[in-house]
């Protein structure tokens, strides 16, 4: 391992595999602590600890390059917004092309977590997780893939934007006219933005013409969807195809879901791929309304289903998600079922050894993730990443006043929608989802504030349909 500057001779030698490597989480980055993740294998987060990871380190620096040799380029000295990548080359037998990273499944994008485990790896005979295939011209393929990133970097704000400004104008047009299907078109707004997100990506349409793309197809989609798909089976239908899309292509294309302007940041080091908290907060009132629509006797199957794709490595591979989901199925058939206490505390150790079934399966078949890292570890390392997120958590609400604004909103919106009689099995069994959500993701203002949005379409949805006995 040797690191070099950027302009090094190595990064343009076709005798190397070449990379982008992503060298910390957060807003900011550091030299120190791209240093210090580089030979932990831990990357810092920049509101803990100022980016700068724990632990000892697994590798050291080298002066001179061995049969095979790991070049990188580091920041500056000082901080730095985290919106570049910087060079990763690999020379020596085995490498050309470009380099592959198992932890983030993007071509070309490499975690700098991943390096000294994979230096590691090689020197004991293993198979490292950092590999590379063929390419005839890396170079101008690195160049085009991380203008891309950028681009997705500049256009996920407006894009949230106009996710909420639709939410925002059909919530109030539901209200105001209480017609059935806007209040449906409220509830897939969510659902319609982030799959045009997705398609969007696939056709390669980025910038302003993607941010425009998701508010003509999602608006017009969750219109649509409002007028043609009433409860039960032709929304169910739909539900299912939603989350049929997205989990086809988290596992097949995970870049269509990586590089849209809805969903993960792989260019800020956070999620690479798969399933976000943000979209996590907002798939799971259409997951829960899609177990409500096929009823009790099917309702397990779903949310099994449902919960496995958001926690396979391979798909979602979001750990946080398996228990939010898996708790918010467990209360919803509790309420539809009127289980009597005992019962409950069964079907809840059932549960509970349903998630660690999905784990071990997952695991068992190659997959590795946070998740199967820690249960793997046992109770204590389990506790451990519990307690390590919820420290986060409240960095991360007190990091700023907007975060701390935000969220208060959030939490004021969901305690609002709380208060609201009569009351509805599913608005109820969402909060108690959130409430789970709070503790197992680091993330609680888009928590709060997705989820109060999500709340709201969803409170829309039951007070339109459950009326007629539709829901529930």
């Amino acid at each position: 391992m040797i690191v070099v500057p950027a302009s090094a001779p190595v990064f343009h030698s076709p005798r190397a595999a070449h990379g982008l490597l992503v060298v910390g989480e957060g807003a900011t980055v550091s030299r120190r602590g791209a240093l210090a993740s580089l030979l932990r294998g831990e990357m810092g987060n920049a509101i803990v600890g100022g980016g700068v990871p724990g632990g000892m380190p697994l590798i050291q620096l080298s002066r001179r390059p061995g049969q095979i040799t790991f070049y990188v380029a580091l920041p500056p000295p000082g901080k730095h917004h985290n919106v570049r990548r910087y060079p990763i080359a690999v020379a020596g037998p085995g490498y050309r092309g470009m380099l592959t990273d198992t932890s983030t499944r993007l071509t070309g994008l490499v975690s700098i977590t991943d390096v000294a485990p994979s230096v590691r790896s090689l020197e004991r005979g293993e198979r490292p997780s950092i590999r590379s295939k063929a390419s005839r011209d890396p170079l101008a393929r690195l160049a085009s893939f991380d203008r891309r990133l950028q681009r997705a970097h500049d256009s996920r704000v407006a894009a949230t934007l106009v996710l909420v400004g639709l939410l925002i104008v059909l919530s109030l047009a539901a209200l105001l006219t209480r017609a059935p299907a806007l209040c449906r078109a409220a509830f897939l707004v969510p659902s319609a933005c982030i799959a045009s997100a997705v398609a969007l990506s696939a056709l390669g349409v980025q910038q302003r013409a993607a941010v425009v793309g998701v508010a003509l197809l999602g608006g017009g989609g969750a219109l649509l969807g409002g007028a043609l798909l009433p409860p039960r089976r032709p929304l169910a239908v739909a539900l299912a195809s939603l989350f049929a899309f997205l989990f086809a292509v988290m596992w097949v294309r995970p870049e269509w879901n990586a590089l849209a302007v809805i969903g993960p940041h792989p260019d800020g080091g956070g999620r690479f791929y798969g399933v976000t908290n943000e979209i996590e907060t907002l798939l799971l009132p259409p997951a829960l309304v899609l177990g409500a629509l096929v009823g009790v006797r099917f309702l397990p199957l779903v949310g099994l289903t449902l919960a496995a794709g958001i926690t396979a490595s391979r798909i979602g591979a979001d750990g946080g998600g398996l228990v939010v989901y898996l708790a918010g199925f467990l209360v919803l058939w509790l309420r539809l079922r009127h289980v009597p206490a005992l019962r409950a505390a069964a079907a809840t150790a059932v549960a509970a050894g349903a998630a660690l079934l999905l784990v071990g399966i997952d695991a068992a078949t190659g997959g590795s993730s946070h998740v199967t890292k820690a249960v793997g570890g046992g109770p204590g390392s389990v506790l451990g990443d519990l307690g390590h997120r919820l420290h986060l958590s409240g960095a991360s609400i007190a990091s700023t006043w907007n975060n701390a604004l935000l969220f208060a909103l959030g939490i004021v919106a969901l305690v609002v929608l709380a208060l609201q009689r009569p009351r509805s099995a599913l608005l109820d069994t969402y909060l108690v989802a959130l409430a789970v959500s709070f503790l197992v993701n680091d993330t609680p203002t888009d928590v709060a504030g997705y989820g109060g949005f999500a709340a709201l379409g969803l409170w829309l949805l039951t007070r339109s349909e459950g009326t007629r006995g539709r829901l529930e």
